[in-house]
């Protein structure tokens, strides 16, 4: 069968004209591959050059007969988890703590090769719940729907879910648990530009070690503090899908690329990431956008190299065993395939992965899994609570968007019936056969929780007591922190947990400092600082156990470099903000060492919502910059700050609008804090006042002992 063209002439050539066209396509030979392969970029393109295809349609197969074509790497079975009806068109899966999957479709896109449709409000979120104990998920409620391709979600605290589509991010509250939301907000522009380029937008929100919210084709990450969705810079990373190793590196990835990964979670850098681009699949793969190329084939018409690649999953601290032991799965629609890489060191000096292949007695090599199935599309993945590997396969023939869909491509998609059937799609499981999985943890128990063995328990424990605020478990973070004998990851999420609860004290840091564990110590000089902009020197309390970590010959060389990283340049800047000190601060060393300590103080309170340029931020905090309240009487602003206010309220005259009236109380810092972070906003940003002492804190506190009411505007100025 040859290949013919599509719409190739305008619509004003005559059917006389086409037909003279078509014929001489239909009647001359494809070019041979050596001629093939001198043929220029602007000659391949052409149809007449275009390469055969099979002549067969493609088959619509059942999960069942689906999972007979595929191939897995010995020791490890695929199992089906859910398929249609019960799912359509799955793009993303993530369990939560009752171990039900969430499931968001993309029920509108490419309906036909015109894309007719894919904004209409038609996508819905689905919770699966596997009631009988079988393994197959049996109960599916719709959580949303009326949504327009939901492309990720993840929880906050007990009762919220945020959710990712196209142009929103979505709050929703279920406070009775019964997936029945009874409140949906829209708290922020998201993916906009994903009305007019589906697979150029922003997706994934991976809730990350540092109790951040981070995305991929994206610039900037996410925070949930007091109720509110915060946002602040960050490194723009991949193109679709995120994931995450238990020391905290993300891995991303490009259509072209198997993967990359970043440590800039812990201030280092990134890698390599994958090895290469060679792909191994089990079919002649001539279905891909650009197969009219001599280069995206090889001579046996498989891919030659990766292209579509989608999301990707670690498998840290996962149910794999230690010879997977910081893995990751990298997931190609377009060759019907996942391949697996080993890191070639230990997680303190990774630089390289191995591509892990397996033999294959027709084609010499292929992937960790591949199918004969041209319908068969990994497009994401997740580890599941039992610790195995979930794909997502959203089950399509046709992947590419419109935008990028070649007439080479929409060609032999209408000629072998790739375009239709679309609401399908299925999840399977991958499991180790001779791993057995570790029981899952009594989450009423969130401090033992954190010693699971599996990374997904221990982040979901994490992420609980920082978005509930669980303010009753300091103590017991305290502990756990702090103890030697403790499993050295149980710690970092320790203190990772205090730190999300702005409750880490010099004395968990030391301790984790002085711990024989390199990632212990690496977290421990990590967590000394909580800027979220703006470089800042590394704090003088911790210099002494940095300056030991630094020359101690037995330490971690990562550990050892990135003390001596710190203690020379200091912390850098995550924000993109860098803070310009004003002259008469930098002329006064006391006044310069005590904007330090405050501004690192008001890096951990105060940035998030009047941001790290003081300029405040829409629907969440009024500006500091040039602000009356700021450089007006000391004492008015202490008590603002030690016993809160409430509305209403006037920024330099004009009344706050679309920001709550209420400034929360800060009381709990102690005096020289208060003091310290008060003379910051102060004499920062061009703020011309004095710097407030800890004795005027003391007076304002002393003349006020019994308070416990928020001051009013009225009140301080009448």
């Amino acid at each position: 069968m040859r290949a013919k063209p599509r719409n190739l002439l305008s619509s004003a050539v005559s059917a006389i004209t086409t037909a003279i066209v078509l014929s001489t396509t239909i009647s001359q030979a494809a070019p041979s591959r050596e001629e093939w392969e001198k043929l220029t970029e602007a000659e391949a393109i052409k149809p007449e050059n275009w390469p055969e295809w099979p002549e067969d349609k493609v088959p619509v197969y059942s999960p069942a007969e689906s999972m007979k074509r595929m191939k897995v790497a010995d020791s490890f079975e695929v199992q089906l988890v859910a398929a249609e009806p019960m799912i359509k068109d799955p793009v993303f899966a993530i369990f939560d703590s009752k171990q039900r999957l969430w499931v968001c479709e993309f029920q509108t896109y490419m309906l036909d090769t015109e894309a007719n449709g894919e904004n209409e409000r038609s996508s819905r979120i689905q919770v699966l719940e596997d009631t009988d104990g079988d393994g197959q998920m049996d109960k599916a409620t719709t959580f949303a729907e009326d949504l327009i391709n939901p492309r990720a979600l993840t929880f906050l605290g007990d009762d919220k879910v945020l959710v990712a589509e196209t142009g929103s991010l979505l709050l929703f509250t279920d406070a009775d648990g019964d997936l029945v939301p009874e409140n949906r907000e829209r708290v922020m522009d998201f993916a906009k530009e994903a009305f007019d380029n589906i697979e150029h937008a922003e997706n994934a929100l991976l809730y990350g070690l540092d109790n951040w919210i981070y995305n991929s084709k994206s610039s900037r990450r996410l925070i949930y503090r007091d109720g509110q969705i915060v946002t602040a810079p960050t490194k723009a990373r991949g193109q679709w899908g995120l994931s995450m190793d238990a020391y905290g590196r993300l891995y991303s990835n490009h259509n072209s690329k198997w993967g990359d990964w970043d440590w800039l979670l812990y201030d280092k850098g990134a890698s390599a990431g994958a090895p290469n681009r060679d792909i191994h699949t089990i079919r002649k793969n001539t279905a891909i956008n650009r197969a009219y190329r001599f280069k995206t084939l090889q001579a046996d018409q498989r891919l030659a190299s990766v292209t579509s690649i989608s999301g990707l999953t670690s498998m840290s601290d996962a149910g794999f065993g230690p010879e997977w032991q910081d893995s990751f799965f990298s997931f190609s629609p377009g060759g019907n395939a996942i391949g697996a890489f080993r890191p070639e060191q230990a997680a303190d000096r990774t630089t390289s992965y191995e591509h892990v292949l397996y033999p294959d007695e027709k084609w010499g090599k292929r992937e960790f899994l591949a199918s004969t199935d041209e319908r068969f599309r990994p497009v994401n993945g997740t580890v599941g609570p039992d610790g195995s590997l979930y794909v997502v396969d959203f089950y399509r023939g046709v992947i590419q968007h419109k935008k990028y869909l070649t007439d080479f491509l929409r060609t032999q998609s209408e000629e072998r019936d790739l375009v239709k059937p679309t609401g399908l799609g299925r999840i399977y499981r991958i499991v180790k056969k001779d791993v057995a999985p570790e029981p899952a943890p009594e989450l009423n128990d969130l401090i033992a929780a954190l010693s699971h063995p599996y990374l997904f328990w221990r982040m979901e424990a994490q992420r609980q007591i920082v978005t509930n605020n669980r303010q009753d478990l300091v103590m017991d973070l305290q502990l756990l922190a702090r103890d030697e004998k403790a499993l050295p990851k149980a710690r970092v999420h320790a203190l990772w947990s205090l730190h999300g609860l702005t409750a880490l004290s010099a004395d968990e840091i030391n301790a984790a400092l002085a711990s024989d564990d390199w990632f212990v110590q690496l977290t421990g000089l990590r967590v000394a600082d909580n800027s979220p902009g703006g470089r800042v020197p590394f704090p003088a309390d911790f210099t002494d156990a940095a300056s030991k970590l630094k020359q101690n010959s037995e330490a971690t060389p990562i550990v050892q470099a990135h003390a001596e990283k710190l203690l020379t340049s200091g912390f850098p800047d995550r924000s993109g903000y860098v803070d310009k000190v004003a002259p008469r601060v930098k002329k006064d060393k006391e006044l310069y060492a005590r904007y330090q300590k405050g501004r690192t103080t008001y890096s951990t309170y105060c940035a998030a919502c009047h941001q790290p340029d003081g300029k405040g931020k829409a629907m969440m905090a009024p500006q500091l910059a040039q602000s009356d309240w700021v450089n007006g009487p000391a004492d008015i602003l202490i008590k603002t700050v030690v016993h809160g206010l409430t509305g209403p309220i006037e920024v330099n005259g004009k009344p706050l609008v679309g920001i709550p009236p209420v400034m929360p109380p800060h009381g709990f810092l102690d005096d020289q804090q208060m003091a310290d972070v008060l003379t910051y906003v102060r004499t920062a940003w061009g703020n011309p006042a004095a710097p407030v002492l800890p004795e005027d804190v003391k007076a304002v506190r002393d003349a006020n002992p019994d308070r416990m009411a928020m001051w009013t505007q009225s009140e301080l100025r009448p």
